[in-house]
């Protein structure tokens, strides 16, 4: 492919960093990223849930079963440190890498050629994501960046560290009243709170009208839909899924977020993406602040949240994981506490890559870091077939600590593969093919000889 009348500009534009001039914290944190959201996602790939990231519904009974205590930590310590936080890093970073592209054309010479490339490169992750969520997983982020990109972070660029914190945050925090709408919960807490007055009439003797029959009638629809239905464990029909049905749900999936739901993630996306330009240009996402900083943020961060978590999640065990308890407990609160505590754990990484220790654990976090497109895709591949379309068809039919052994097989082939192709090419195979489209031309991909793969630092 080539580009106009100005091939020679682009190519020298386009040519990937060299590894020896990458940022090799964003790299450790992108491959940290990467792994990291597998942990949430995996509840997803594996089984059904009562409600997003209470896994229920599980062979064993999740909960309710010989490992109730290690179950239970497990629950606990996800929500402590995980949820939610795992996809906040993940588009922390994705906004420090549109603000490094924007950096770095201008820092070249290249600033009156950066709208265009900008716009294009955001088109193309657009249509990934698309083709992700319709052929290999629902679930998909990468469209959801790519509309971030496309509407609000080129014209943000030029904000100051102060600004892009603050917009940051008030757009994350605005994001809260379409959560209900998202999750699919709006509505149900009023019907759950008229159904209760209802019943307190009949109670007292008074007899309900028609309408208010109709709505314990709604109500107890409503209960029946969200009731625990254990599948069998192992041994019954094969849950294996025609990967044409796969499509056709997605595909329709697709279409029918592209309202509410998705006007909800692509905000959440967006105060995250800001936050990280925000973050990268006050030095805190390369390591530049004292480490008295990191340790007062992420020990201030933790002491505020993992108390509320603790004890939330505590009342949705005692209520038998009872769905409008869990929005009400988890889910009322859960973006700001959600920002809380990522920056807080967003601190205690940056000081485990601030320290001389691990490095050769960094050395491979950052090769998964720097392949984590491709990464990100290979996951989903990988978790689609052994959960859907393999002979195995594991849907619903491991336990809960059964599928976290999936995801650390996972891990280790994100961790293989990585390092294994970056011996030879310098970028991810969906990197380098991103990367091509983006400036329209076929870009080189093998290493180059004084370029070899270097250990950190």
């Amino acid at each position: 492919m080539t580009y106009e009348a100005r091939p020679q500009l682009s190519v020298k534009f386009a040519r990937p960093t060299p590894r020896r001039e990458r940022i090799t914290s964003i790299d450790i944190l992108r491959g940290i990223a990467l792994l990291w959201i597998l942990f949430s996602n995996i509840d997803i790939f594996s089984g059904p849930e009562t409600m997003y990231e209470v896994p229920q519904g599980l062979p064993d009974t999740t909960f309710v079963n010989g490992h109730l205590a290690l179950d239970l930590a497990l629950l606990f310590f996800k929500w402590i440190t995980t949820e939610g936080k795992d996809r906040l890093l993940f588009s922390i970073l994705f906004g420090v890498g549109f603000f490094l592209m924007c950096e770095r054309a201008e820092q070249k010479g290249y600033a009156d050629r950066l709208a265009e490339t900008f716009f294009r490169r955001n088109l193309w992750l657009c249509l990934l994501g698309i083709l992700h969520g319709v052929f290999l997983w629902a679930g998909d982020i990468l469209l959801t960046y790519g509309l971030s990109g496309l509407l609000f972070l080129y014209p943000c660029r030029k904000l100051k560290a102060r600004n892009l914190l603050l917009a940051g945050v008030l757009l994350t925090c605005a994001s809260s009243p379409l959560l209900p709408y998202f999750l699919g919960f709006a509505g149900e807490v009023d019907l759950h709170d008229e159904a209760g007055r209802v019943a307190a009439l009949r109670a007292s003797g008074v007899r309900p009208t028609g309408a208010q029959e109709k709505i314990e009638l709604q109500w107890r629809e409503l209960e029946v839909t969200h009731a625990v239905v254990p599948p069998s464990y192992d041994g019954g029909p094969s849950g294996r899924q025609p990967y044409r049905k796969t499509v056709e749900g997605q595909a329709h999936a697709l279409i029918t977020e592209l309202s509410v739901s998705r006007v909800f993630i692509v905000m959440e996306a967006t105060g995250a993406m800001l936050l990280g330009m925000g973050l990268y240009k006050a030095g805190f996402l390369t390591g530049k602040l004292p480490r008295s900083w990191y340790w007062a943020t992420a020990a201030s961060g933790l002491l505020l949240s993992a108390p509320v978590y603790g004890l939330t999640l505590w009342k949705v065990y005692r209520s038998s994981f009872n769905f409008i308890v869990v929005y009400k407990c988890l889910y009322v609160q859960y973006e700001p506490l959600r920002l809380v505590s990522g920056i807080a754990m967003l601190s205690l990484l940056m000081l485990f890559i601030q320290s001389d220790r691990a490095t050769a654990v960094k050395a491979v976090l950052a090769d998964v870091g720097q392949t984590a497109l491709s990464n990100y895709l290979l996951t989903s591949m990988i978790c689609q077939w052994l959960f859907l379309w393999s002979p195995f068809a594991l849907f619903g039919k491991l336990t809960y600590l059964e599928h976290h052994g999936v995801m650390l097989v996972v891990w280790a082939l994100n961790i293989v593969l990585s390092s294994l192709w970056l011996r030879a090419y310098q970028l991810g195979p969906f990197e380098w093919l991103w990367r091509s489209l983006t400036y329209w031309e076929w870009l080189p991909i093998r290493m180059e000889k004084n370029d070899r793969k270097m250990g950190l630092p």
